[in-house]
């Protein structure tokens, strides 16, 4: 007698792709495949860089030198504006929010733009500064890190190491009268510094020709000749062709 399990005993096997084991055990493997592909898909952008703005360092931050054809060469013709005045060791000294100096103290004055009107201040700035009336605390550093190396600086060095220290007052020296540009590259700038003379009763100017060089950032002074400020000076009766420029 045939068992009454006959039929689940000998019938055709059902087919293992269709069992509900197999079946969802199935599912979840797509599941998980697809899950990975999703995983690889971020993980590759990851990988690329993100699309945000760039920030500013500091070093951005700071003003870079433009390319020497975009720099300005028009020499003002009028008084520089936005000019004040400050009395530094006896002298008033011009300083400019645009045109620097950047840093400034009773002894240096540093960071001038390299523009017409930067090479102007720094040529105002720096005369007066390595003047041994200033004294030697600031025409020593002013001139060893503000000129250029040379004969010509170490023989002015040498001169104003033998002069006997002092400290100018106000009215003491010459005030600052006017200037003019005899020529201007964004490289080098020779410049007229005009000074009304101070001694006798007539109206008497002096000019001094300077000579500056655009150099590790900044603008740098050419020593005079045998250290002598007096080979590049003449006297004049009147301001013509000179811009009318100083304290007030």
């Amino acid at each position: 007698m045939r068992s009454k399990n006959y039929q689940a005993d000998y019938a055709e096997e059902p087919s293992p792709w269709t069992r509900p084991g197999f079946v969802l055990a199935a599912v979840l493997l797509l599941v998980i495949v697809a899950l990975g592909v999703v995983v690889a898909v971020q993980s590759g952008d990851d990988d690329k860089p993100d699309s945000v703005a760039p920030t500013a360092s500091a070093e951005s931050a700071a003003p870079q030198p433009e390319p020497t054809g975009k720099l300005s060469t028009a020499v003002p013709v009028t008084a520089p504006a936005g000019v004040t005045w400050q009395v530094v060791r006896g002298t008033a000294l011009p300083f400019s929010d645009r045109a620097g100096p950047r840093e400034h103290s009773d002894k240096q004055a540093k960071g001038f733009a390299r523009t017409p009107e930067g090479a102007l201040i720094a040529a105002a700035q720096l005369v007066s500064r390595v003047g041994a009336a200033a004294g030697r605390a600031s025409w020593e550093p002013t001139l060893t890190q503000q000129f250029l190396p040379g004969a010509d600086r170490d023989t002015l060095q040498a001169a104003l190491a033998a002069e006997p220290e002092q400290q100018a007052q106000p009215g003491d020296l010459a005030p600052l009268a006017g200037y003019l540009y005899l020529t201007y590259t964004p490289d080098t700038a020779v410049i007229g510094l005009a000074y009304r003379s101070v001694n006798g009763a007539t109206a008497r100017w002096f000019i001094v020709t300077t000579t500056l060089q655009w150099r590790d950032g900044d603008w740098k002074m050419v020593a005079p000749p045998g250290g002598a400020w007096t080979s590049l000076s003449r006297t004049v009766t009147d301001l013509n062709g000179v811009v009318e420029w100083g304290a007030r």
